[in-house]
């Protein structure tokens, strides 16, 4: 018997910010990866252009069933200045009208984020509610990401998210949860899981290092690191859990080429685990 969950790939895999943003690497790269449809990242320069970005991927054969927000809301969000927080909000209703246009159903946002990180957690916890009735105007649901924190940990900032408003969905990241050793919490936690508020899953490795000794950040894909995956998706399948799972690593070289085959042996990897 399979499992429920649909099987995404980030646009991260392929693209990054800031030098390797064009939305044409989607159209390019998006027919050759066998997957249910793709998690689009909104990246930072496509306000300029968002309507011409929204047409051709509305226009594509491809699905979009989730867009990754832009990264500046959540730093925005837990600025002392009304300014930056109104920038935030407006920010985030362009991301949400763009993914509705283009099919999505789920936006994954980061409620807090660098470089002050959980800083002024009270700041963005209090922004959540306007982010929640933004995400509802336009007809999607918005999952918060469990992303790396200074002073706390994601599960704790999390738990206090889904209290506070229970429209609120999470999309897990197995990396930053590694991070700070919550992947078992997170899978034995639930009230993560009873009310189904995981909504999705970001699939990336880890060895303990998030950056090579240059400072460049490295991505590891399943079977690089110390992730026990097989234990993931066995619990993953005893939760029952029919929400979407996305492969986050890139695999963009250091010379700016695309590794397509190492996205593609990956995509077989978690193929294989939904298949168990």
């Amino acid at each position: 018997m399979t499992t429920h969950w649909s099987l995404l790939c980030s646009t991260g895999a392929f693209a990054r910010d800031p030098d390797q943003t064009d939305y044409q690497a989607i159209l390019h790269f998006g027919p050759r990866l066998d997957v249910d449809g793709f998690e689009v990242i909104f990246f930072s320069d496509w306000y300029r252009s968002c309507s011409s970005i929204t047409n051709a991927l509305a226009t594509s054969s491809l699905s979009f069933p989730l867009l990754h927000a832009e990264k500046s809301i959540g730093p925005l969000l837990g600025s002392s200045q009304d300014t930056d927080q109104t920038l935030a909000l407006q920010r985030l209703a362009i991301n949400c009208q763009f993914a509705q246009t283009i099919g999505v159903h789920t936006v994954v946002l980061h409620l807090w984020g660098l470089p002050e990180s959980d800083e002024a957690i009270e700041r963005n916890l209090s922004a959540l509610a306007d982010c929640l009735t933004i995400a509802d105007t336009y007809g999607v649901l918005l999952a918060i990401e469990t992303i790396p924190c200074r002073h706390a940990d994601p599960l704790t900032h999390i738990y206090q998210a889904i209290t506070q408003d229970e429209r609120c969905r999470v999309a897990l990241d197995t990396e930053f949860l590694a991070i700070h050793h919550q992947i078992e919490s997170a899978l034995r936690s639930d009230w993560l899981w009873s009310n189904g508020s995981v909504q999705h899953i970001h699939i990336k490795d880890y060895d303990g290092q998030m950056f090579d000794t240059n400072g460049l950040r490295r991505y590891l894909h399943p079977g690089q690191g110390n992730i026990d995956f097989d234990h993931f998706f066995a619990v993953l399948k005893q939760r029952d859990f029919a929400g979407s799972i996305s492969l986050e690593a890139s695999a963009v070289t250091p010379d700016g080429s695309v590794d397509i085959n190492c996205i593609q042996r990956s995509l077989v990897v978690l193929h294989n685990y939904r298949e168990l």
